[in-house]
């Protein structure tokens, strides 16, 4: 998958949002109970905080990645105690 950030540099934000992969997986050594976890290019894990703070947003993602994604958009909402939205 594609996302997009704002990028701050120096304390300021870019005008441009910058672009790089990702990847969801529970097959990481960072996710527990099968919760899912996105890895960056550099092989870290994106926090709930960075997603937030930073103004993560998806910008293109596979088929096979969009339920996992879902789940953590979920996860996330429930930690900031909001509904995600998708509730029937």
């Amino acid at each position: 998958m594609v996302l997009d950030y704002l990028d701050i540099v120096n304390g300021k934000l870019n005008s441009k949002r910058k672009r790089i992969h990702a990847r969801i997986t529970t097959d990481h050594p960072a996710s527990s109970y099968g919760l899912p976890v996105v890895i960056l290019e550099d092989g870290n894990c994106l926090d709930y905080q960075s997603w937030v703070f930073l103004g993560y947003r998806v910008f293109s993602i596979g088929k096979r990645e969009r339920p996992l994604m879902q789940k953590w958009l979920e996860n996330l909402y429930t930690m900031l105690g909001q509904s995600s939205g998708g509730e029937k």
